[in-house]
């Protein structure tokens, strides 16, 4: 099972929108501070969203930093740990570089490492511009991926889900997944 931490204040318009790719694509438990979503007694895929967290201690996580983010004084995360975050979310990026995981950013500038070199109504197409791996050392190379799009997301939201996907070692899947 992969752990997915969504940390940051605020409730940003994307993370309803990567929950609902997230959950037709994954048998996924989302937990929040109110809330408790599982359509399976075995998820693939495990979802908290907090706004601070003091320790994570759970193998092949990944941790999505949102903005504004506070970074909490003392946390530890797991070596193998992924940090997800914007190239703005400098708040995020110093934190993780503090406590030594990977990160990938997202978004729409050429220094991103995942973006969407092109994106219509009905279409985009990832970008890897970097090699990077996965949560199990798989080597992924650069690689543009075709996407179709059938609901209006925002593009943070599916590089959201993109990376998730790639992480937990699914990029196959991303040709044939209905956004």
């Amino acid at each position: 099972m992969v752990s997915v931490f969504i940390v940051g204040g605020g409730k940003p318009k994307w993370i309803s929108s990567l929950q609902d790719i997230l959950k037709r694509n994954f048998a996924a438990a989302l937990m929040g501070e109110q809330y408790f979503f599982s359509q399976s007694e075995h998820p693939e895929l495990f979802i908290l969203e907090m706004e601070k967290l003091c320790h994570i201690t759970a193998p092949r996580s990944i941790v999505l930093c949102k903005e504004p983010f506070s970074a909490p004084a003392h946390i530890d995360l797991p070596p193998d740990a992924v940090g997800l975050l914007a190239s703005s979310n400098l708040a995020a990026a110093e934190f993780l570089h503090r406590c030594g995981v990977r990160t990938i950013t997202l978004g729409m500038s050429s220094k991103d490492t995942l973006t969407l070199s092109s994106i219509t109504s009905d279409s985009a197409v990832l970008c890897l511009q970097r090699a990077i791996c996965d949560l199990a050392g798989n080597t992924l190379e650069p690689v543009e991926i075709p996407l179709a799009l059938s609901h209006q997301y925002d593009a943070f939201s599916i590089l959201c889900a993109c990376a998730i996907l790639m992480l937990s070692e699914r990029i196959d899947s991303l040709k044939q997944i209905l956004f």
